[in-house]
């Protein structure tokens, strides 16, 4: 009876391993000061929101790992993004202009931000944005007074790059491109029609 019982017991104390550490994920710490929370974000600024909460186009994104595996799936299907005009900057490389991807209606720690309204934002660096949760001690900034007082006036953000810049960047790559092209072709004919003829 013994032997039949103790995989049995194994198997449960897997399950609620399991279980347990899946609801440690989906609830958030306890809430810090802004000091103590600012050593956990890669970002903190204010801004006046641009554009909320818009869905994502993408809902699944491929991503490739060293190790087995070897191809992740990440699921983002709930998630929004939120615009930022950025007007103070406490921490971080944060452009005048930037996003904020963040779940919208995950138990726990699902956060929605209001159009035209100007916020405090601890983020995470998400490619060549950011990400946030409710867990962080995101704000309006009418409701922030504890942060701005431990952090101070903060600085001015980094000026977009121009769209322009932007451009005459990617014009650059495909002529470059369209050069190397043309000189292998060029230098395919010249081999080979020289020996024709």
């Amino acid at each position: 009876m013994q032997k039949h019982l103790l995989p049995i017991l194994r198997l449960l104390a897997v399950w609620l391993a399991t279980n347990q550490v899946t609801a440690l994920a989906s609830t958030c710490w306890a809430r810090q000061t802004p000091c103590e929370e600012s050593q956990m974000a890669d970002a903190i600024f204010a801004g006046k929101v641009a554009v909320a909460n818009q869905q994502i186009w993408w809902g699944h994104r491929i991503r490739l790992n060293h190790h087995p595996p070897f191809i992740h799936l990440e699921d983002y299907g709930d998630r929004c993004f939120s615009t930022f005009e950025v007007t103070s900057v406490w921490k971080g490389d944060v452009t005048a202009r930037t996003y904020v991807i963040h779940p919208i209606s995950q138990p726990d720690v699902g956060y929605s931000f209001r159009q035209g309204e100007e916020y405090i934002v601890y983020a995470l660096k998400f490619y060549d944005g950011f990400s946030t949760t409710a867990c962080y001690r995101n704000n309006p900034l009418s409701a922030a007074g504890e942060d701005l007082l431990a952090f101070g006036p903060g600085k001015p953000p980094i000026p977009n790059p121009s769209s322009r810049r932007g451009i005459a960047h990617r014009l650059t790559i495909l002529f470059l491109f369209l050069a190397v092209i043309g000189g292998a072709f060029f230098a395919l004919w010249h081999k080979y029609g020289d020996q024709k003829s």
